[in-house]
Parts: structure tokens; sequence; C-alpha cells
């Protein structure tokens, strides 16, 4: 019987040993998880409720925003240098004839383009349709049209 328990003592010790080691590992582990999952509700999660500027005066509206360029769009004026935010700088700027004209463009002047040609068809000189003829029923309402 003495071996027996010395046997039961000896799994019971090894099983004890081995569980703390597997606690140990698994909390080295749950914390590398922990510690990653922080990283990343820092660069991806729900901003803090803390406000990230002063507060205004009364009657005052204050917009805040982060001082990241992740976050902001290129202004219109750096993006087109042709756009009408970059040439409002109050410097008078000849027109820009060098793109020359497209036919048909709304309110472009050009010479040389003539517009398609305009068809314009008689219906008095169509002959009426022969009496009794398919032509005749669909022009009376006698049958449908094809």
């Amino acid at each position: 019987m003495s071996r027996s328990r010395a046997a039961l003592f000896f799994l019971a010790v090894t099983a004890h040993h081995a569980a703390r080691a597997q606690d140990a590992a698994g909390d080295a582990i749950d914390a590398r998880v922990r510690a990653m999952i922080e990283q990343q509700k820092e660069a991806y999660g729900v901003p803090s409720r803390k406000p990230r500027c002063a507060p205004g005066a009364p009657g005052e509206i204050v917009v805040c925003a982060r001082d990241d360029s992740r976050f902001r769009a290129a202004p219109t004026s750096e993006v087109d240098p042709n756009s009408a935010q970059a040439l409002a700088d109050g410097v008078p700027r000849a027109p820009d004839f060098s793109k020359g004209c497209h036919g048909g463009e709304t309110g472009c002047v050009s010479f040389g383009w003539a517009p398609p040609p305009m068809y314009i068809i008689d219906l008095d000189a169509i002959p009426e349709p022969a009496p009794g003829s398919d032509a005749d029923r669909i022009a009376r309402g006698e049958m449908a049209a094809p």
C-alpha cells in the first residue's frame, strides 16, 4: 500500500508542478496578447472621450481635430494648382487659350468646326397608304403595329 501511496503522491506533485508551469506559460502568453490588444486599440480603437482642446468662451464654438496628417486630406489648392482656391490669391491672370475648344462645348467659340447636319423631313411629301393595306389599318387603329 505504501508503494501505491508514494506513486499517487508522486503523480499529484508532478501534476501540480505541470499545472503551475502551464499557468506561468499561459500568463506570459496572456500578457503578450493583452499588450498586443492594447497596442491595436491605440492604433485603431475608438478615440478616448477626454477633450482634446480647451473649452471655448460662452457662446463660442470650438472645433478640434487630431494633429495627425494621416487623418487630413490635402487642400484643393495643393492637389490642383489650377483650381479656383489656388488661383484666388489676388494676382490677375490672363485667360488660358492653350487648351483649345472642342466642338460642342458650352461657351466655346471656335472656328473651322461645323455642327452635324440637320435632316429636314417633309411629312406632306409622304404618300397616303393604300386603302386596305396594313399601313392604312394601323393608321385607323384597326390593327396593332408590328
